[in-house]
């Protein structure tokens, strides 16, 4: 735990509790394990705002995922969206820009064991971050396996590359490097029709990049056929950002989505 400040561990914490006590006043299936049948189930939930008076501003959030999976393999995909604007006298100001797409292909080596290959793109413009992106590969352990809840605990190595916007030397403009990851995701069934999602995962990386982290948590409540309501949390630490910019980032959404 000493890879985060304070004030990382303390939001991320909150934000769990009140999105898992929310799955479970919120009341079509929900299954914690993924279905072996080499067909595609996953979720997308899409949200946003509009308002407009002397001043104008929008929102609009899109967040997906998807996985496929057989008795030897995995394969998931997700994907972040997220922009905002403001607009005051006619200037148009964005307040939020951010396009993450990763996936990660998982090879069981036994029941409980398992081999995986990832990457992630990302673009975060309001973080000065024009591009990153990361391969990675390891193994892991499904730790836990029932049909309310399963726990996975990973761990590997990989590449990453940040190409920033504007810089002021000595900034970097670019920062690369090997980094490891150690990471944990679960998924639990909380009543017949909700149920969580999270990924936790601390990227130790060299000298010049630092240390990074990313924590994802998705709620999911069935109310007919397929259609769902959404709340989500996405939080981001980096040790060595860009110029004078915030390590810590924190994003919380709520839409209306589809299970499938």
């Amino acid at each position: 735990m000493t890879l985060f400040n304070h004030q990382f561990y303390s939001r991320a914490k909150l934000v769990k509790c009140l999105i898992s006590g929310l799955g479970l006043i919120l009341g079509a299936n929900c299954h914690a394990q993924a279905l072996q049948d080499n067909q595609w189930h996953g979720g997308i939930s899409i949200g946003g705002s509009y308002a407009s008076s002397n001043t104008s501003s929008q929102t609009f959030t899109v967040n997906a995922n998807g996985s496929k999976a057989t008795a030897e393999d995995k394969l998931g995909l997700y994907t972040l969206i997220n922009y905002g604007s403001n607009k005051v006298n006619d200037v148009k100001t964005n307040t939020a820009q951010l396009f993450r797409l990763g996936g990660r292909y998982d090879y069981n080596l036994s029941e409980n064991s398992f081999f995986f290959g990832g990457s992630e793109a990302e673009t975060n413009k309001i973080q000065n971050i024009d591009s990153r992106y990361s391969v990675n590969a390891g193994a892991g352990y499904k730790a836990i396996k029932t049909p309310e809840t399963s726990f996975d605990l990973f761990t590997g190595v990989g590449y990453s590359k940040t190409e920033f916007g504007v810089t002021i030397p000595p900034s970097a403009s670019s920062k690369k490097g090997v980094e490891f990851l150690l990471g944990e995701e679960s998924t639990h069934k909380l009543s017949p029709t909700s149920s969580v999602k999270q990924r936790w995962v601390v990227y130790p990386g060299t000298s010049e990049i630092g240390t990074r982290s990313t924590l994802d948590i998705n709620l999911a409540t069935v109310v007919a056929n397929g259609w769902t309501l959404n709340a989500g949390a996405a939080f981001n630490y980096t040790s060595k950002p860009s110029a004078n910019f915030k390590k810590t980032t924190s994003l919380i959404t709520f839409g209306f989505g589809y299970k499938y």
